[in-house]
């Protein structure tokens, strides 16, 4: 029967607990992602960094395939020999020297570079002779990277398999949160293939698509001449979806005028098809949204008793651009289903057509429309491969990332040692500076990436992605549109506040 768990969400683990344990854990070695080659089948390719120095270079070392196979040396006829150094420090930090070499590290090409253990965390691009990036990273680990149909080899998308493995078994409704275009469905999919309904059907359903008018008739059927035009008995989603697993998207855009009738589903185990008389339906109900259903309910748009219901587990999927250099192996996975052989293995053209530059780009860029924006970009790409140009950014229609959040700050030195920053400091210092997040690391002592780490696995500091419509709407009219102010009365970054009104079409 459908069935639930207590009045109050149960995050798995709490989602936002097991991701703050997470980030207390001790560090991960940190490793060399091949984030692009001129040989795309190569992206996704790793050098391990252990203590002491290890050296690369055209002829050395020896990269590790996602299948845990020796793939040689990168090989590239256009990097040199010599060799750059690359040296592991006490607390995660990283050293790189390299002294004459054609070499960026986070676009700058000093010849000694010491990068912070929060920067490694984040993500570092090293450009090798204009054609290679290597993204240095604590925050990947190739095994496992297809498992349960959702790949990715990031710290982020291993927590969201465990997540959902921890949650398959559950007898009560799961809500899954994430972004727009971030996965949601394959969450729900992987839960339905390895929990005990995997034999039962699944039947999944936009609700956002459904007019209220007949949304009754379509999730729960009607009988033979229940209204005008009901020639026969129809079944509804709920009833196909009998001994298996009923995935509810867009559950935020659910008609007001069903959501009752879906509150009793979920608290009898019954569902009443127009004109007939109550059955009983065996269904785990998985449902998933962008909409923060708490700050719905609360502005009275989503009745709090069913937000409840639905959320006995939650589930929270990462989005892209928090998964390092899953993006760069995403795009070249992508760019191989679209692209000829020929066009897939340039290493031996000088010239790339997809510059190392515009890859480090995409690395460093928001994705507000997530997986699904970069296949967008990804199918734009090899369009342009096809036409035999070289890919800029323009062509793709994407903004330059902003500086202060793209890249680490140049440093000669390790950041320095900042002691305990607690959630009232943290908070204090985004107020005081009025949430521009550049100035806030700088008063507080800290990285950019640093504070990012803070700001995520807290529990007191708002996130953008939280902001309702009908709240931004209401805060710009009264400021008279004045951005800044708006962002910092409602408590998130300017460039929050311009993702989250691009990601509601404002």
């Amino acid at each position: 029967m459908l069935s639930h768990v207590g009045n109050r969400p149960r995050f798995v683990e709490s989602t936002l607990e097991k991701r703050s344990h997470a980030a207390d854990a001790p560090a991960r070695e940190p490793v060399l992602v091949l984030a692009y080659h001129p040989t795309l089948a190569r992206v996704g390719e790793t050098i391990s960094l252990r203590r002491g120095v290890t050296e690369i270079s055209r002829l050395t070392p020896v990269l590790v395939g996602p299948d845990g196979r020796d793939t040689g040396p990168l090989d590239d006829p256009f990097v040199s020999r010599q060799a750059i150094r690359v040296r592991v420090l006490d607390g995660g930090a990283v050293e790189l020297s390299h002294p004459g070499l054609d070499v960026k590290v986070a676009g700058a090409a000093a010849v000694l570079h010491r990068i912070a253990a929060e920067d490694v965390a984040r993500g570092v691009p090293i450009v090798l002779a204009g054609r290679i990036v290597l993204w240095l990273t604590s925050d990947h680990d190739a095994r496992g990277s297809d498992d349960l149909g959702l790949f990715g080899a990031s710290a982020a998308m291993h927590a969201l398999r465990a997540e959902i493995r921890d949650a398959a078994t559950t007898r009560g409704p799961i809500l899954v949160r994430g972004e727009t275009g971030a996965g949601k469905e394959l969450v729900s999919r992987a839960l339905h293939a390895i929990g005990p309904r995997a034999a039962g059907p699944y039947v999944g359903v936009n609700v956002a698509a459904i007019p209220g008018a007949v949304a009754a008739a379509e999730l729960f059927g009607h009988e033979r001449g229940a209204f005008t035009g009901a020639g026969e008995r129809r079944a509804g989603y709920f009833e196909r979806a009998h001994g298996g697993v009923v995935f509810l998207d867009e559950i935020g855009e659910l008609s007001e005028a069903i959501q009752p009738v879906l509150l009793r589903a979920l608290e009898t185990g019954e569902i009443q098809p127009i004109g007939g008389a109550p059955r009983a339906v065996d269904v785990l109900v998985v449902s998933a949204t962008d909409v923060d259903l708490e700050a719905a309910a609360r502005a009275g748009r989503f009745r709090a008793p069913l937000y409840y219901r639905l959320a006995a587990t939650v589930i929270v999927v990462p989005p892209l651009r928090a998964r390092g250099a899953d993006v760069a192996v995403l795009l070249a996975r992508m760019l191989r289903e679209a692209l000829p052989d020929a066009l897939a293995d340039r290493a031996t053209e000088p010239e790339p057509w997809l510059p190392a530059a515009l890859v480090v780009a995409l690395l460093r860029a928001p994705w507000p429309g997530n997986v699904r924006q970069l296949r967008n970009v990804a199918q734009r790409l090899a369009a342009i491969a096809r036409a035999g140009r070289v890919a800029t950014l323009d062509a793709l229609g994407l903004d330059e990332p902003d500086r202060e959040d793209a890249e680490p700050r140049a440093r000669g030195g390790l950041a320095p040692a900042t002691g305990e920053i607690d959630d009232a400091r943290l908070v204090d210092a985004l107020r005081a500076q009025r949430f521009q997040l550049g100035r806030t690391a700088d008063a507080l002592g800290i990285s950019r990436s640093h504070l990012d780490a803070l700001i995520a696995k807290s529990p007191r500091v708002r996130k953008a992605n939280q902001l309702a419509r009908d709240e931004i709407v209401a805060c710009l009219a009264e400021l008279d549109g004045d951005l800044d102010a708006a962002a910092a009365r409602l408590e998130v970054s300017p460039r929050g506040l311009r993702l989250r009104m691009t990601q509601l079409g404002l």
